[in-house]
């Protein structure tokens, strides 16, 4: 009994040993190079959480090549050709040139069979529904849809034309059975390199103004509402490209509307802003190293008068961040029936000269390349 006794208190005699070696050990470590260990610890994993988010944020496609024209509208006289011609006739002549990552009009006309037009509209449009033929045949990726012609011919002729768009593959933006779906951006992935897309109209009949429970279109009326949707996108997209519906028809140069909305947007995170309604081209600007067009002008459309039939075609290649690798504008003739085609020559001279001297000042952004212009300027184009 008295050996079991003098075992267990030798075994417990063992233990006290070990534990105060192990505790001698542990405190000859100072407590600075144990926070520093814990620092490290701390530091490596910021580390590692640091790299994961940047490379959610740097996509591997490293840039994006976009196409844009100005207003395209299915009808009257061009709705008569698309009849007769059938619906690839309006872009036949120029699709070489559209061809790109992203191409992007500004939609003009509902597509629909059926509507009622809106009272007190001197002009009101409904394109032939054979006109979502011809987008897919040019290969149109996004339209705007804040303009002032969208609810021409009421709620019915805008949702169906939005069910045409989705059916075929074409995103939008603008326009929608309230005003959560108007303000709604398109967003498009390149590869995985993500492009927002908002469109807003300064231009709105009395009936087009979106409530929680009402259609209409997205108003730009006021530039602080329209920066903050422009920054909500900046953050889920890697480009943003915004474009308006403002200014006054068949004026050359823009108004200080126009101005103040380009300069607000990209104060707010827009990297090209893009305009239509004037029926005519205006000039080019330069913003922090961001481009306007103040109007690209008709695009297919009937017109009346030599100006409203000249045009341009406007290829931009963005870097991820947004910034310019190369720029072109292509001058553009359109038919008195509304069909566009680049030109060259002296009809290519005429159109570029005037766009050129409306530019004014930021003229010296364009470089003649005899049958277009090179955007061209150091302080624009990233490395």
């Amino acid at each position: 009994m008295r050996r079991a006794n003098y075992r267990f208190y030798a075994a417990i005699f063992v233990f006290i040993l070990a534990l105060g070696i192990t505790t001698a050990a542990i405190l000859k470590q100072s407590p600075e190079k144990a926070l520093k260990k814990k620092v490290s610890y701390k530091k490596q994993e910021i580390i590692r959480k640091a790299s994961s988010n940047k490379e959610e944020l740097s996509p591997k496609t490293k840039s994006v090549l976009i196409s844009a024209v100005g207003d395209v509208m299915f009808d009257r006289r061009v709705k008569a050709a698309v009849v007769a011609n059938g619906a690839n006739w309006p872009f036949s002549k120029v699709t070489s040139f559209l061809k790109a990552d992203l191409t992007i009009v500004n939609l003009e006309s509902p597509l629909a069979e059926k509507g009622t037009p809106t009272k007190g509209k001197d002009v009101v449009f409904k394109g032939t529904p054979k006109g979502i033929n011809s987008l897919k045949y040019a290969g149109i990726d996004i339209v705007a849809l804040a303009n002032n012609h969208a609810l021409d011919f009421g709620l019915g002729s805008l949702n169906q034309t939005r069910a045409l768009l989705k059916k075929a593959g074409i995103r939008f933006s603008g326009a929608g059975a309230n005003k959560q779906e108007a303000y709604k951006p398109a967003i498009a992935k390149v590869g995985d390199l993500k492009v927002g897309f908002l469109s807003f109209s300064d231009v709105i009949p009395f009936n087009s103004f979106p409530t929680s429970k009402l259609p209409g279109i997205a108003p730009a009326r006021d530039p602080a509402k329209v920066a903050s949707k422009i920054k909500s996108l900046s953050k889920k997209a890697h480009i943003v490209i915004v474009a308006f519906h403002w200014g006054k028809e068949y004026e050359d140069y823009p108004t200080g509307k126009q101005k103040e909305l380009a300069t607000t947007s990209i104060d707010a995170g827009a990297d090209l802003v893009l305009g239509h309604h004037p029926h005519v081209t205006q000039g080019i600007a330069e913003y922090k190293n961001r481009l306007i067009i103040y109007s690209l002008g008709n695009f297919v459309f009937d017109h009346f008068k030599v100006r409203t039939g000249e045009s341009i075609i406007l290829r931009v290649e963005l870097n991820s961040k947004g910034e310019y690798k190369s720029a072109r504008i292509w001058p553009v003739i359109i038919t008195y029936s509304g069909q566009p085609y680049v030109v060259k020559g002296s009809e290519a001279k005429r159109v570029l000269e005037r766009f050129k001297a409306i530019s004014g000042k930021f003229s010296k952004l364009l470089v003649d390349d005899k049958e277009s212009f090179l955007i061209n300027n150091k302080s624009l184009m990233a490395n």
